[in-house]
């Protein structure tokens, strides 16, 4: 809702404040402009866009000056601040704004929680205990696949066997000596425009934290995001969708239009050097439903989303010679349900992976390309290689675009177009429907190599940086707070920042292009390496927490170095001692172990000695590490690369200004025993089954999967089976779990229950395994939410030749993979067919009506 557009002038040009009469004459014009109909009162002014249904939530606009605000205090709002506010609850939520800021702001959409984060806006400031539900922003319907089909095959007709045959190969990458390189100001990935029959190239660039920085002059220009992993420690679908909104919306500016992601690999190796660029973590639920927030949130921006590695790309190392050998029950159950999220989601193509599969190229292999993707799991994208990934011939095979454009011989050799012209007609039909699919027609702005304008724009925004902030915020999880030590109390005086990852630097790789050693996949404690690393200035923890102190009065003892003695002289002085460590990975080379870089163990240890638990640690890492001395310390955090706002959200977590909610997205093994490492064999067989992660229950963690603690305690009431709420419609719930939850401690805080199914033996289940979880909002101290659990039909189905229904299932309520709370026992009726095909049953509103109750008679509260 832009409201500026309603106003006479702009908010920034007013001179003076509004008065009453003013925003009074405001809401009406705007209520007319928009078709606004009468809503109830909430006491100050409402509108909405239509008539109200049953039960829906009436959006109120509160155009009321702050200082009459009930809550309004001086002291959290300067006085050049007080301009406008809205919200959703207008006598709780709301916030103000400066003169500057206040246009901005209205058409931002963010979050209304977010601006109490920006120090960036003029004194933003918000108030209240946030919405009781939280709900994903609406966003811009895209085309149907059916229709996105049609305009295809349409513009077809119109092409050349040349045209068609453009779109299957990339363009721009110059041989040199020693490899290839990018000339200046081409996206990784290029197609030709075509603009004589309307269609754009296609330009795409990496993304796992933001929009690639090839170039040195592009850093500062984009915004440095937390990981994708960090993303997933946040287990929340709806920060994810504002992530991958602000995401789009930055490539959009910088004039690419297609993003070479999400990748949604689950976890196997907790080594893998690209673990941090992987939304699944351990968990193919987790994944699944963060994959499919992604792409639709992206996807809304007209930037066409590339779901990534397909498939069993579960290690770096000899990525591109081993042969992962995977059985049908472990694939299906637990790494393509995240690719089956993204298909779900209408993403637009799918990258497939270096590795081999039963003995062929990914990129190569029929089965998995054509029966599987584009067969049982309905994909209806196009296939495409990852950079290089073509050795052998694949075009027949059921690769539909080769990049970067080097593999001719193998993939688009005159023999195959002229031989299979089906063929060149069926992978242009798919490219050309998921542009459409995503109005890339419309939404498109420039084609290399006339893209130097778009590529040098600065698209960072105070928006954006706010939403950064907030989202790493949100990520941070608290592995361990003995007697409450955070957050820091009043009593501290000083505090010792120690470690040199605590004022590290943002690595740069100068342009260095894909397979040039060292400078191609070196990351940093801010972002991974290698063809998702990002470059910019960033706030590192000293930096945050300095400033942070500052307001209040503490000095700051800083040792930024890994010297031992040094560290032990600042800890002896200080009141806290807080140990930042690291450890980061890159692309194309697995960790060499779990431990911390630099030494991080000796100095944890050399500091605690000193310290004892008065030591708080704080860990920037790419994926799981070993904690060897988390008995001797008081508090550990975790933050999993958390891109240019870290600095600021770990001062945000420890002076107490957010409650931390984030959750371990994986598993923190006890030893390196207790993970698989890569392999250097041939064949790479996942002998294990399913046996990963917390589902092995011959390894011990150090933290469990799911684990994460809060500021406050939270009571959870006994689940029950209830019949599913209206708003779970589209997803075709079976049934659903309930329960509530209460904030019973002193502090506002957020928590996510999680919940566990525990299937028969027939269904060869390692152990009960997640099924659902979600994140609450903001809870004051005792207030209380309800939670609801939507458990589907796969779901509730293990794989056995084909998706098989469960009969009876245990649900387990818990605060993590270790940690169960109660149960309810579900019984189903017997099912007596098979569901073969990999997409949910879809079940009609009206059959589900009739069938709840009828569960609702076989289930049984333990």
């Amino acid at each position: 809702l832009k409201l500026e557009s309603c106003f006479p002038c702009q908010f920034n040009d007013c001179p003076n404040l509004l008065s009453a009469s003013s925003m009074s004459w405001l809401l009406a014009t705007f209520s007319a402009l928009v078709g606004a109909v009468p809503a109830p009162n909430f006491g100050v002014s409402v509108w909405q866009s239509h008539a109200p249904e049953p039960n829906e939530l009436v959006v109120a606009v509160d155009l009321d000056l702050c200082s009459n605000k009930a809550t309004f205090t001086n002291n959290r709002c300067p006085s050049d601040t007080r301009v406008a506010c809205w919200s959703s609850n207008s006598t709780a939520d709301w916030w103000c704004l400066g003169k500057a800021m206040a246009g901005p702001r209205a058409a931002s959409g963010l979050p209304w929680d977010v601006a109490c984060a920006a120090e960036s806006y003029a004194g933003a400031c918000a108030y209240g205990t946030g919405a009781r539900e939280r709900h994903s922003p609406l966003l811009p319907k895209l085309l149907s696949w059916e229709d996105a089909i049609s305009m295809a095959e349409a513009t077809l007709k119109l092409m050349s066997q040349e045209k068609k045959t453009s779109l299957l190969q990339g363009t721009g990458w110059e041989p040199t000596k020693w490899w290839f390189d990018l000339p200046k100001y081409f996206y990784v990935g290029n197609t030709p425009a075509m603009p004589e029959i309307g269609l754009p190239s296609l330009n795409m660039q990496d993304a796992t934290d933001g929009f690639r920085t090839y170039w040195t002059e592009l850093s500062g220009t984009v915004t440095v995001w937390p990981s994708i992993l960090a993303m997933a420690a946040t287990w929340d679908p709806i920060a994810v969708q504002d992530f991958a909104v602000a995401v789009g919306q930055e490539f959009r500016g910088k004039g690419a239009n297609v993003i070479l992601g999400p990748g949604v690999q689950v976890q196997r190796v907790a080594r893998n050097g690209r673990s941090f660029e992987y939304f699944a973590g351990d968990d193919p639920y987790l994944g699944s439903e963060l994959t499919r927030a992604y792409v639709k949130g992206v996807q809304s921006q007209g930037v066409l989303g590339i779901v990534k590695h397909w498939v069993f790309n579960s290690q770096e190392t000899r990525r591109g010679e081993e042969n992962s050998v995977v059985d049908n029950k472990t694939a299906h159950e637990l790494y393509f349900p995240p690719f089956v999220a993204a298909i779900e989601a209408g993403v637009g193509g799918a990258m497939c992976s270096y590795n081999k599969v039963d003995g062929q190229y990914s990129c190569s292999n029929s089965y998995i390309l054509n029966d599987v993707l584009k067969g049982e799991l309905g994909f209806q994208g196009f296939v495409q290689s990852d950079w290089w990934a073509v050795h052998e011939p694949s075009f027949v095979q059921g690769l539909d675009q080769e990049m970067p454009g080097q593999a001719t011989e193998l993939f688009l050799s005159p023999s195959n177009t002229s031989q299979h012209p089906q063929r060149v007609d069926e992978a242009a039909t798919r490219i050309l429907a998921a542009m459409y699919k995503v109005n890339l027609h419309e939404t498109s702005s420039c084609s290399p190599p006339n893209c130097s304008e778009w590529f040098v724009r600065n698209v960072t925004t105070s928006s954006h940086k706010a939403l950064t902030k907030s989202l790493a915020t949100d990520s941070i999880v608290l592995l361990k707070n003995e007697e409450s030590l955070l957050p820091i109390s009043k009593s501290v005086k000083k505090i010792a920042i120690i470690g040199s990852v605590a004022d590290s630097e943002s690595y740069d790789p100068a342009g260095a292009t894909q397979g040039l050693g060292l400078q191609w996949w070196s990351g940093d404690y801010y972002s991974g390496g290698g063809s998702g690393h990002l470059t910019s200035n960033v706030t590192s923890a000293l930096q945050g927490l300095s400033a942070r102190a500052a307001l209040e009065g503490i000095e700051v003892i800083a040792s930024a170095s890994d010297n031992l003695t040094a560290a032990e002289e600042a800890a002896r002085q200080a009141d806290l001692a807080i140990v930042v460590v690291g450890a980061t990975s890159g692309e194309s080379v697995d960790r060499p172990n779990l431990t911390l870089d630099r030494q991080g163990d000796d100095l944890v240890a050399a500091v605690a000695a000193i310290s004892g638990t008065k030591t708080i640690v704080l860990m920037q890492i790419c994926g799981a590490v070993l904690m060897p001395w988390r008995g001797s310390v008081g508090s550990i955090l975790s933050l999993f690369l958390g891109g240019e706002a870290t600095g600021q959200s770990w001062a945000a977590v420890l002076f107490g200004d957010v409650s931390p909610s984030g959750r371990l997205p994986l598993m923190m093994p006890e030893t390196e025993a207790d993970s698989i490492p890569p392999s250097s064999e041939d064949n790479v067989v996942y002998s294990e089954g399913l046996a990963t992660s917390y589902r092995n229950t011959s390894w011990k963690a150090a933290y469990p999967f799911g684990h994460g603690l809060s500021y406050s305690q939270f009571r959870y009431s006994t689940p029950k089976v209830v019949e599913c709420p209206y708003k779970h419609f589209t997803s075709s719930p079976v049934l659903c779990i309930k329960s509530t939850v209460e904030n019973i401690g002193s502090r506002p805080s957020r928590t996510v229950p999680q919940l566990y199914l525990e299937f028969p033996p027939e269904a060869e289940q390692p152990v009960a395994i997640l099924k659902g979880f979600q994140k609450t909002a903001i809870l004051q101290p005792q207030d209380s939410a309800d939670v609801v659990f939507p458990l589907t039909e796969r779901d509730l189905s293990f794989w056995k030749g084909g998706w098989k229904r469960v009969n009876r299932a245990t649900a387990h309520l818990a605060l993590s993979s270790a940690n169960f709370l109660d149960s309810v026992l579900i019984e189903l009726p017997e099912q007596t067919t098979t569901t073969v095909s990999s997409p949910p049953l879809s079940l009609s509103h009206s059959w589900k009506a009739a069938l709840l109750p009828l569960f609702g008679a076989y289930v049984l509260a333990l």
